[in-house]
């Protein structure tokens, strides 16, 4: 199982605390090429959150957009300067109360067009959950 933001506790969805597991996939209908690197929980950060980090090779990088705006609301990535990113996008998940916040967004690239994203290079996907409002 890719690492990423899962529940786990015996109480159920209302009792049970975050821990890493896969926040960015509805049951089953994650793109297999949104590839989850990691998840851990940064101590060193206000309120503890668990940061998954995924990338999407270049020429998904549309398909990826497109899922993560569908199943989570992501806004659309813009051009800033010399590299593409989403604005940092947060949501609640209403079964269980907990809070999110997704962030896309490419290194430097000359990429300044949309149809020329497949050549664009890798994009980082970063979301990070939290038992507690961000």
């Amino acid at each position: 199982m890719p690492p990423s933001l899962l529940l786990s506790g015996a109480g159920g969805a209302q009792d049970a605390e975050p821990a890493c597991g896969d926040v960015l996939a509805w049951p089953g209908r994650k793109p297999a090429h949104l590839v989850c690197q990691g998840c851990q929980q940064n101590r060193q950060r206000q309120d503890q959150p668990f940061e998954v980090r995924c990338q999407v090779e270049d020429q998904h990088a549309l398909q990826a957009e497109a899922y993560l705006r569908r199943a989570h609301g992501l806004p659309k990535l813009q051009r800033y300067c010399c590299m593409w990113d989403s604005t940092p996008h947060s949501w609640r998940d209403r079964r269980t109360g907990y809070g999110y916040v997704l962030l896309m967004a490419t290194g430097e690239t000359p990429v300044r067009t949309r149809a020329a994203w497949p050549r664009i290079g890798n994009v980082v996907v970063r979301a990070d959950g939290y038992a507690q409002g961000p």
